[in-house]
């Protein structure tokens, strides 16, 4: 009995010690100045692996009342991405993406408002949508667009990074290194992300 109080103590202390860092980030999410709903970020570093989990709710009028639950759950092995997926549930459809590193190559199965997309990424991927809440894209120049499983571009600006993602045009401000503020384009609506 007391060796196996010895194992447990020992298991809880090693388990313990593996979470190094828990980060929570809140965010407004408004359109033309007026809150729509929030957004919270988490990211969980345990040993070599870091999780980053994003989770939104909002409500809007587009041809009638829009509700849309959102979210990304992102898994990186040291710096490498291996798997994501992305869900939204909305009264106007669901949507998802999958995205698996196998072998040598990501699996990704993707649907989202109007794309639908089954293909393979024969390269690793070190930065993801999830990644630009936490850290900005210094060195980077490409990323996984979870919701798409897409790689898409990173471009510096004067004040704020550009990405592409499948056609939309979204912008991401960093102050003193730290998230700030997105601009998000969207083919249903346009809307900012502001840190609280």
């Amino acid at each position: 009995m007391k060796k196996t109080k010895l194992i447990l103590i020992v298991l809880l202390f090693v388990t313990s010690r593996l979470v190094i860092a828990q980060e929570k980030i809140k965010f407004d999410v408004t359109v033309a100045g007026f809150s729509i709903g929030e957004m919270e970020a988490i990211k969980t570093v345990k040993g070599e692996e870091t999780y980053y989990d994003i989770s939104s709710e909002v409500g809007f009028w587009f041809f009638g009342k829009v509700n849309v639950e959102y979210s990304i759950n992102s898994h990186f092995k040291g710096t490498q991405l291996i798997d994501a997926k992305a869900k939204t549930k909305s009264n106007k459809g669901d949507f998802a993406s999958d995205i698996q590193w196998i072998k040598d190559k990501y699996v990704i199965e993707a649907t989202s408002y109007k794309y639908e997309k089954d293909t393979v990424v024969n390269h690793p991927l070190h930065y993801s949508s999830a990644m630009l809440y936490f850290e900005e894209p210094t060195n980077h120049k490409l990323f996984m667009a979870e919701n798409y499983g897409l790689p898409s571009t990173i471009v510096k600006k004067k004040d704020h990074y550009e990405v592409n993602v499948n056609g939309n045009r979204n912008k991401f401000y960093y102050v003193n290194g730290k998230f700030d503020k997105a601009i998000m384009e969207s083919p249903i609506k346009n809307y900012v992300i502001k840190r609280k």
